[in-house]
């Protein structure tokens, strides 16, 4: 028998986890949200995701289904993805893959809230805005670069997704860039 406090337990920590929230956050999302959540019968409904060798990995496995409904439903999304979109306007330019991995972040939310969330603008973030060191103007003509850090590691690539540090893009920007 599944015990389903444990599934929501576990689906509240890998939220926490893998958004970098505190898991009081995602707590306070689920709580506070405008399209309350019947966590349990959203364990229930998800019951064929309760499978795998042994309880653990069943239990890992449901708190990922539930995980990806708790993040589909607008009203914790609303809650969490301004948090994102803060870290990603305030970011240190320190690591760009800092910036990376928060622009995945909050781009995975979005996806599962497509009508309410259609791109970055939602987050008052322009993709051509993103924050970043200047971008050297020999670079410029070379290359499109959303992002820079401090240690001339860049964005690129069409979607935004790609690293290349500056020294590259000037030796062979063909490799990743699109113009």
């Amino acid at each position: 028998m599944i015990d389903y406090g444990i599934v929501i337990e576990k689906a509240i920590r890998r939220i926490a986890e893998e958004y970098d929230f505190d898991v009081g956050t995602v707590e306070d999302a689920i709580r506070y949200s405008e399209v309350p959540l019947d966590l349990e019968k959203l364990v229930s409904e998800g019951i064929f995701c309760f499978r795998g060798p042994n309880d653990d990995v069943k239990y890992d496995n449901a708190s990922v289904c539930l995980s990806g409904k708790i993040l589909a439903n607008p009203g914790v999304a609303k809650i969490l993805i301004p948090i994102i979109c803060e870290r990603i306007r305030n970011w240190d330019h320190e690591d760009i893959t800092v910036l990376l991995s928060d622009l995945k972040k909050v781009i995975a939310i979005m996806e599962l809230n497509p009508d309410e969330y259609p791109g970055l603008q939602e987050c008052s973030i322009k993709p051509e805005n993103l924050p970043g060191e200047e971008i050297p103007d020999d670079v410029k003509e070379k290359c499109h670069v959303w992002s820079m850090d401090k240690k001339g590691m860049c964005l690129v690539g069409i979607d935004a997704n790609k690293l290349m540090h500056i020294d590259e893009i000037r030796i062979d920007p063909a490799k990743v860039c699109v113009n």
